[in-house]
């Protein structure tokens, strides 16, 4: 049959119609179903011819109709992710004119061929995924590709048609980065030039997905601020090798004072394009020794902020001793490169001469004796104590000087003028029993030391004082002002009669919150009608809050007696008593036991003489 003929099939078509029914009939009675193509084919034909004429274009398009195999329902290559499961169809050809497969795949593990609906469709035998399980194993190649051979079976003695068609497996980014542990990064103090490198990261970070994707390095903030340290650093995105660019300086107040001398973290992220991974370092700063210690305030345990201190000063009155009264009260030496360190101080004193009455103790100074009876009254107006404070660490550093200034009130005497003397009279403080303020009653200072739980008069000698005025009649009223050092224990202090008593206990007042022996400095002052004031007395109590010795202990026991120690005391020398009694008692039955005894015993004569009796009756009672 020819092109031509189908051209001018409106002609002819009742004889071919008739030729291709015959044919039919002959197909299906003789070949007995082994032409089943051919038998299509014909069908194929009697239905366009009864459709009518078929054009050139027709018969190309419709070429299946000839021979299913010479038109490929299938493309060279089948495309589909690595992600797809097994059972997934990764393949639908366009609909044919088929009614029975004519395609298929022979032993074939991966995929398989089915025919759905006159469409062809392949599908998923088994995954394909192209990752590893461990990011540091190599990708395989071969993974990402297969053939396969489609084969079409023909008719007619035809050999088969066969079709190759090539299956790419696209790769999916899925995982993340994997990251390894990361060894800790140390820096020095120094000066940084040029770059120095410290690590290539991308031997720790790495990916599952396969092909290995380039992993893209970047520094990024730590969560927290205070303990980032990105600004000394900086990593090559391509080649991942970090760098310090930056100058350490442990000193520096951003670590002493926020970051803190242990170091910070330094965070780096490894992107690969949808995924990001970051890690923390742990970067450790190392101290080079370099700095000298600082003062700062007691409280303080570090050099940061307000902390530091270079200057304090004090205003103190001439009869005053015991601890100075500055802001901040208490000061110290802190080295900023280490933590803790042995530190020493040494100390100078202007003018020289009060070099022996100023100690540095516990942060704080102290002065052993009032200036005034330590110069023995010899300051006339106000006058001004420097003293300069030097740190020295370990290694030999020495701080800036600490300077404090002590300035000191000198108070002046009452002078009354006439004209024609000038006399001087000034209130005293004399001891209690004393009248006049003559030969040894003056009294310019007290000091007593007791336990912080004693409560009770306060046991100075004299135990008692009053102050007068020569001036004045000793009926004259006279006012007593009390200043308490520190100003915290104003409250438990009081004065009765000439004597000082403790209203309560340290310890309960301040709730046992001292924990070494301190001083407390009391400074009394008296006045007159006239208002003309004494002299300040200066009272100071050592306050012993660790055990003190047996000689301490006594003397605040002779001060606080009470009606329990001379109850035990009572029975103490009755149970003496009776045990002497019993004792002399118990000796006299001794003796008296002992004589009897004595007494009752018979002499060898008085026995033999009795036996010579008793034989005499017994020889006349037988006669």
């Amino acid at each position: 049959m020819s092109v031509g003929v189908l051209n001018h099939w409106s002609s002819y078509k009742r004889a071919l119609l008739h030729l291709y029914l015959n044919l039919l009939v002959i197909a299906t009675t003789c070949c007995k179903g082994r032409y089943n193509n051919i038998r299509k084919s014909l069908l194929g034909l009697i239905t366009i011819c009864l459709k009518g004429s078929l054009s050139l274009d027709q018969l190309h398009s419709n070429a299946d109709i000839w021979d299913p195999c010479l038109l490929l329902p299938f493309p060279d290559k089948v495309y589909f992710d690595e992600t797809s499961s097994t059972g997934s169809i990764i393949f639908v050809s366009n609909e044919t004119s088929s009614t029975y497969q004519d395609w298929y795949i022979h032993t074939s593990t991966r995929v398989e061929l089915t025919f759905v609906k006159q469409t062809y469709q392949i599908a998923l035998l088994s995954g394909m995924d192209l990752d590893v399980a461990d990011p540091r194993d190599n990708c395989i190649s071969s993974l990402q590709q297969f053939v396969q051979i489609l084969t079409c079976v023909r008719t007619g003695g035809l050999e088969p048609v066969s079709k190759q068609i090539t299956f790419h497996i696209q790769p999916v980014n899925e995982y993340p980065p994997d990251v390894d542990a990361v060894p800790d990064i140390q820096i020095s103090e120094g000066y940084v030039t040029p770059s120095y490198h410290l690590a290539g990261l991308l031997n720790y970070f790495k990916d599952r997905d396969c092909p290995k994707k380039h992993l893209v390095l970047s520094i990024s903030k730590y969560s927290s601020s205070e303990r980032d340290v990105s600004e000394f650093f900086m990593v090559n995105s391509s080649t991942g090798y970090l760098y310090q660019i930056k100058r350490f300086d442990y000193e520096d107040t951003a670590i002493q004072c926020n970051l803190g001398k242990g170091g910070g973290y330094l965070n780096i992220t490894a992107e690969d394009g949808p995924h990001m991974t970051s890690k923390s370092l742990i970067v450790t700063f190392v101290d080079v020794d370099d700095t000298p210690p600082v003062f700062v305030n007691g409280q303080c345990t570090s050099t940061c902020f307000t902390c530091p201190v270079s200057a304090i000063n004090a205003n103190i009155h001439y009869g005053y001793q015991g601890t100075v009264v500055t802001e901040p009260p208490g000061i110290k030496a802190l080295d900023p490169d280490t933590d803790p360190t042995n530190i020493t101080y040494s100390m100078g004193v202007y003018p020289v001469k009060y070099t022996d009455n100023i100690r540095f103790e516990n942060g704080t100074f102290v002065l052993l004796q009032s200036f005034a009876n330590f110069s023995g009254y010899a300051e006339e107006s106000d006058f001004t104590v420097t003293v300069t404070l030097q740190a020295t660490d370990s290694n030999g550093q020495m701080s800036d000087n600490l300077t404090l200034s002590i300035n000191i009130k000198v108070p002046p005497t009452t002078t009354t003028t006439t004209t024609t003397t000038t006399t001087t009279t000034t209130t005293s403080t004399v001891i209690s029993e004393c009248s006049l303020t003559c030969f040894t009653c003056p009294v310019s200072s007290l000091s007593a030391k007791v336990l912080d739980s004693y409560q009770d008069p306060i046991p100075f000698d004299p135990p008692s004082i009053k102050a007068l005025n020569p001036s004045t009649t000793p009926s004259s009223t006279i006012t007593y002002k009390i200043e308490v050092y520190p100003s915290k224990y104003n409250g438990i202090i009081k004065i009765e009669n000439g004597t000082f008593g403790l209203i309560q206990s340290f310890a309960n007042f301040s709730e046992s919150k001292e924990k070494s022996d301190f001083i407390v400095t009391v400074i009394v002052q008296a006045s007159g009608n006239n208002e003309k004031t004494l002299k300040k007395c200066v009272l100071t109590i050592y306050v012993v809050v660790r055990p003190i010795s047996s000689t301490t202990q006594q003397i605040t026991e002779r001060a606080s007696s009470s009606p329990m120690k001379n109850i035990i005391i009572i029975v103490l020398a009755v149970v003496v008593a009776l045990l002497s009694v019993i004792l002399v008692y118990a000796v006299y039955r001794v003796r008296v036991q002992k004589k009897k005894s004595e007494d009752n015993v018979m002499s060898y004569e008085e026995v033999k003489r009795n036996n010579g009796e008793i034989e005499n009756v017994y020889a006349t009672i037988q006669n």
